[in-house]
């Protein structure tokens, strides 16, 4: 078969030769702004952090702090294990006058994006 005649024949079965009404296009713009209402007044979700760098600090200073304080560790690693104690409960007591002193929660606050809604550019 011929690309061309293909092609011709496939357009042709594509059209309808129908046009929509402008009742029918006013129907549906409606109808799209309304729900583009509801949808911006929907509040976003939003996802608190003020405590992942509290946390990651108890990790990267607890953990190791524990492991030596264990009785087998030399005194060394008794000592290290005091200083990174030390660091750990200072990463707390910081994370807390920070949510105190200053707006730490709404800083580490991420805005989500509804769910159904695409951001257009």
């Amino acid at each position: 078969m011929d690309e061309k005649n293909f092609d011709r024949r496939l357009a042709a079965a594509l059209q309808t030769g129908e046009e929509p009404g402008g009742e029918l296009n006013a129907v549906l713009k409606a109808r799209l702004y309304q729900r583009e209402r509801e949808l911006q007044s929907r509040p976003a979700r939003r996802l608190s952090l003020w405590w992942l760098p509290m946390t990651a600090n108890l990790f990267v200073c607890g953990v190791p702090a524990l492991l030596f304080a264990l009785p087998v560790m030399p005194l060394a690693a008794h000592l290290a294990a005091f200083a990174l104690g030390w660091l750990a409960v200072g990463g707390v007591v910081m994370t807390f006058v920070g949510l105190k002193c200053s707006d730490l929660k709404e800083q580490l606050t991420l805005e989500l994006p509804q769910k159904g809604r695409k951001e257009m550019l």
